[in-house]
Formats: structure tokens, sequence, C-alpha cells
């Protein structure tokens, strides 16, 4: 089996009908549109008494070649292939630092079609609490996981490669029954939401989406324009300009319902440490997220605001 070597190409600034009938019909294609996707780094912080959260969030092109050789091989089922010659990486580095509590440090990385965004495979890496390491490789009838977890804490200081790996996963669904045609992930969502040409027309979007072991039903529901505060840094080539002011921004509201799984209970679903109450603003006139809200389990509501963005050439 080829294990996901450790990635190198995360950058942090200054430190990222269900779904029509996709994927890859011609209805996915008229909803996603890659060329409205105007950035290709994004950095946003929460911060409360007794909360600090950054995310920033990387994109980029690579070759469907490029990405078949990174994405683990899954001995079940038939994985999803890459539509075409390019294929996207998304990449995440967060922190979650809670008052009094040793902060924790997560790195994804996600590869998807960029026509639909379905998934083809994900990396999460999580170190400070809880940590683990989970390789996952998307087939046409469930997710394949690969997972490694130090069991002291002394293990915990070591490379996740060292880390004792634990009996692999598949995670079935049969995506016909589920009224599913296709799979993203949680990180495609602040992709989708810039691709996604509908949405500033007021239609809603229905996505199948997977979380840590299931699909969950995501509704993006439009909500019209609000006045929104906005303060980042703006940076393109060699140029860098401060964007300081109040728009009218387009809220679009994220629900989530938990599909049938074979779990006994079912998962919560998150975006971005938030897990309720979620929602994204984004400026219709460049289709950049410039806001995510929503609730942190056990500490409240909390506010992801854009500090920085680089925006593609």
């Amino acid at each position: 089996m080829k294990r996901l070597p450790m990635l190198t190409t995360f950058a942090v600034f200054l430190l990222v009908p269900v779904w029509g009938t996709l994927p890859g019909s011609a209805w996915a294609q008229d909803r996603l549109q890659p060329q409205r996707v105007t950035w290709e780094a994004l950095q946003f912080r929460a911060k409360s008494l007794v909360v600090e959260l950054t995310a920033g969030i990387q994109l980029q092109s690579l070759t469907a070649a490029q990405a078949q050789a990174a994405l683990l091989e899954s001995p079940q089922g038939a994985p999803i292939a890459a539509s075409g010659p390019q294929t996207l990486h998304l990449g995440l580095q967060m922190m979650i630092d809670f008052a009094f509590r040793a902060p924790v440090n997560i790195t994804n990385a996600l590869w998807i079609n960029p026509d639909d965004a379905a998934a083809l495979g994900r990396y999460r890496l999580r170190r400070g609490e809880g940590d683990f390491e989970k390789t996952y490789r998307f087939t046409e009838t469930g997710v394949f996981r690969s997972n490694r977890e130090p069991q002291t804490k002394a293990e915990a200081q070591g490379e996740p490669d060292t880390w004792p790996l634990f009996p692999e996963n598949f995670y079935s669904h049969d995506l016909a029954a589920l009224g599913c045609s296709g799979v993203t992930d949680r990180l495609a969502l602040v992709y989708i939401v810039s691709a996604a040409e509908g949405l500033q027309h007021g239609q809603p979007l229905s996505l199948c989406v997977f979380g840590k072991r299931q699909l969950h039903r995501v509704l993006l529901q439009p909500q019209g324009l609000q006045s929104l505060k906005v303060d980042y840094i703006e940076k393109k080539q060699q140029t860098q300009t401060r964007r300081n002011g109040e728009l009218k921004a387009l809220k679009i509201a994220l629900t989530a319902d938990p599909l049938p799984s074979q779990l006994d209970e079912p998962e919560n679903f998150s975006f971005l440490g938030l897990h309720k109450n979620i929602a994204i603003f984004i400026d219709p006139a460049t289709n950049l997220p410039l806001q995510v809200v929503g609730d942190i389990s056990a500490v409240g509501s909390a506010t992801l605001k854009l500090l920085e963005v680089r925006l593609r050439s």
C-alpha cells in the first residue's frame, strides 16, 4: 500500500436536487466555474476571551499525474479518478488555541476535480491534543481510511510515521440509494462558494459531503446581501493593498444533516472548527470569501474574519 508522504507544500500566510447531477455532468460544470475563483490563498482569524482560531487555506493546480502520485491506494472500491488533465489541491493549516489548554494544530490536504469538486483523496494531521494522522481515498462505493495514533505522550512527540498503525477502515455508502451522484469534502466548500455562479443568483446548492466517517447532506442557501465591515490585506504579485471599509456581502447559510450510515451514532458536522449556525459571506464582485461565522462547541459563537488574501496571477 502506498502511503501519502508528509506534505511540504502548505503555505501559512504570515504564519486555508443533491449536488445536482454531480459529478461530471453539464449541470455541475455550469454551476462550478473555476475561473470565478480569484484567490489562491486566504488567512482567517477568530479571537475571543477563551479561544483563538486561525486558518490558512491555499489553493493550487496540479496535473492529474501529480495528484495520482500523492494519493493513497485503496484495497476496496474503484477510486474516483481525475476528470481531466488538471486537479486542484487545497491545503489547510489551522490552529485552535484555548485558554489554559495546549494549542491544537491541524493540517489538512485535499485533492478535488475543479469542475465538480468531487473529492479524490484527503490527508489530516492533528497535533497537540487527540493526535492522529489519517489518510483517505475516495471511491465509488465508499471512503477508505488509514490511521496512525500515538499511544503515549512520548510517542506523540515523535514524527507521525513512527506512530502505531491502526486497523484500516472502509466507510461504505450507496450513492444511488442516498440520492447522491458524487461526493465532495468539507474543505472544498471554500472553493465551491467562490466557483458556484448560481449562489449569487439566489439558487441554493445541495451537496453530499464526507465528514470524518460518514456522508452529510449539506445545503448552501443564499440569504441576500448584508452590510459587512472588512479589513484585510490584498496581495497580488509584487503589490499589496489594504482593503478597509464596508461593503454588501452575500450571506450563504450552511446546514448539514447526516445521511444514513454504518455508524451506531451519527457524527457531528464541522467546518473550519465550527459546528452549527454556520454562514459564509462572500464578496459578489470578486467571489472572495470574506467571513465565516458559526458556533464552536463549549465556547459559543465565533467569527472568522479574512485577514489576508493572495490573488491569483
